[in-house]
């Protein structure tokens, strides 16, 4: 197809004489396609209801010698709150006038929900008792690499960590005696003729933690609530706060039907949009400073990661942040998990677009244009989302637009030169990412973080190299490690790292 683009005019049909109708025009070829059920919401922008369908480009697609890949990191330095730092802002949010107003527009919309974040936070101990034995092993086997591994911990950090490690160590030796292993289910057989139909002699669901365990538990979680810095906590809050697995967890009601779980995928979706879209505003407002522009152009250190990017040629940006900052900054930058300024009816297939995200009144989008676009009962269904991708091990598509993303994603990393790395965490990365990132094998990779022995880690894991087969560098004052004689891992404060050594102007 070389051009796809639509058209409404007045023409004859059985409906009724001069009955508006709409076609797509396909090389003079008209389809009619209101006669099915996705139809383009008034909300979305032109340039959108003529892309819906895109277009297949004839030829090579341009490629960039660079490619740079933005995780979460980038957008922490620049004054945005990290992953661990997201419900527990949440909550707090919810406490100020822009929060309620949200809070109570989005409950108009959506009937009988009973999610609340604040109430997530408060049960979030109980959660763990009653899943333990799952985050249990988790959490354990997280920290004990940690203990093993990071060389840098500091004595409290690892005190942390054997606390940790030694309180549910003692859960799994309890559960482990109790369990009948095969000699005793065949002594129970032989001397008394009885079958058995448990696994082991204790019902553990029936039994119950003490206070002792219980607050210590408590601590823990609040220390990771708020110390997000802590090389132990982030394993606990990884899995207890974890604003995407929460995400994940009620995303599969679309799959399923269930339309409690849809209803609070909504509602987590929109408030976590809502929030990042109002730090956005005060990260803007806080640039848009005269004192903060003063005292930039004073700093002797680099430019903020944004800033050293724009202007830069023949370089391609990947990101998986939300924030438009990269979109300000490198015109075309590919969103691999969604932006803030777009979301998806994704009951009627409709790609949808906010133009100006700085200057957007958050109480009167939910108040008003929201409640418009939004229909859960009905005759007629619409199901708005924000276009987040949910961490998921099979990637839906939930627009078309995600084709095209990850296609030119693909694309440009496997033909790039040279590809270098900001401040993304490997753990919370998709397998289909991983998967593309193995496939370049011949590209040079520049990997920054701040923390380089769990980076270090996680990459050699997700290259399949060996772990301990590098060369200690250093490059710019910033410690560094070489693997295989193409791969760079650099230890290095975002906030103070300069990109010229590998960005050309």
């Amino acid at each position: 197809l070389s051009e796809v683009s639509y058209k409404a005019s007045p023409q004859p049909s059985p409906g009724g004489e001069g009955e508006a109708k709409a076609y797509m025009c396909m090389n003079n070829i008209q389809l009619d396609i209101y006669s099915g059920h996705q139809q383009i919401n008034p909300s979305a922008t032109q340039a959108i209801q003529n892309n819906y369908f895109g277009q297949i480009q004839a030829g090579p697609l341009p490629v960039a010698d660079t490619v740079v890949v933005l995780g979460a990191g980038v957008d922490a330095a620049n004054g945005f709150p990290v992953t661990s730092q997201i419900i527990p802002g949440i909550v707090e949010w919810l406490e100020t006038d822009e929060g309620k107003a949200i809070d109570e527009a989005l409950r108009r919309q959506i009937k009988h929900l009973s999610f609340r974040f604040d109430r997530f936070v408060d049960n979030a101990i109980d959660r763990l008792v009653k899943d333990l034995d799952r985050e249990r092993e988790t959490i354990c086997r997280n920290v004990s690499a940690e203990l093993a591994h990071n060389v840098h911990l500091e004595e409290g950090h690892r005190k942390m960590g054997d606390l940790i490690v030694r309180i549910f160590q003692k859960i799994s030796d309890v559960k482990k005696g109790a369990a009948i292993d095969a000699d005793t289910e065949r002594l129970i057989r032989e001397v008394t003729g009885i079958e058995p139909v448990e696994d082991t002699i204790i019902d553990f669901s029936r039994l119950n933690y003490t206070d002792t365990f219980k607050n210590i538990i408590v601590h823990i979680l609040r220390k990771s609530m708020y110390d997000v810095s802590n090389p132990i906590l982030r394993h606990v809050y990884k899995n207890l706060l974890d604003i995407e697995q929460l995400l994940a967890q009620y995303f599969y009601g679309f799959f399923t039907g269930k339309s409690g779980m849809v209803k609070t995928y909504l509602y987590i979706s929109w408030m976590l949009w809502a929030y990042l879209v109002h730090e956005e505003h005060q990260v803007f407002h806080h640039r848009q400073s005269p004192t903060l522009f003063a005292e930039e152009k004073v700093s002797s250190g680099p430019r903020p990661i944004y800033d050293q990017l724009a202007g830069v040629s023949d370089c391609q940006v990947i990101t998986f942040n939300y924030t438009t900052q990269a979109s300000h900054a490198v015109p075309g930058s590919l969103y691999f998990n969604g932006i803030l300024s777009d979301y998806v009816d994704i009951e009627n297939k409709n790609d949808l677009h906010i133009e100006d995200l700085s200057t957007l009144d958050l109480q009167w989008f939910f108040q008003h244009r929201l409640p418009q676009e939004m229909s859960l009962e009905g005759d007629r269904i619409a199901i708005p989302v924000p276009s987040f991708m949910p961490p998921l091990k099979l990637k839906p598509v939930i627009s078309s637009r995600y084709i095209s993303t990850w296609y030119h994603s693909s694309e440009s990393i496997r033909r790039a030169k040279r590809i270098l790395v900001l401040g993304h965490d490997l753990q919370s990365s998709d397998h289909f990412f991983g998967d593309i990132l193995r496939s370049s094998r011949e590209s040079e990779m520049i990997w920054v973080d701040s923390d380089m022995d769990t980076m270090s880690r996680q990459l050699c894991q997700l290259l399949q190299l060996p772990p301990n087969r590098y060369t200690h560098i250093t490059i710019d004052g910033h410690p560094a490690r070489r693997y295989d004689n193409r791969i760079t891992l650099v230890q290095a404060d975002l906030k103070n790292l300069n990109l010229s050594h590998w960005l050309e102007n």
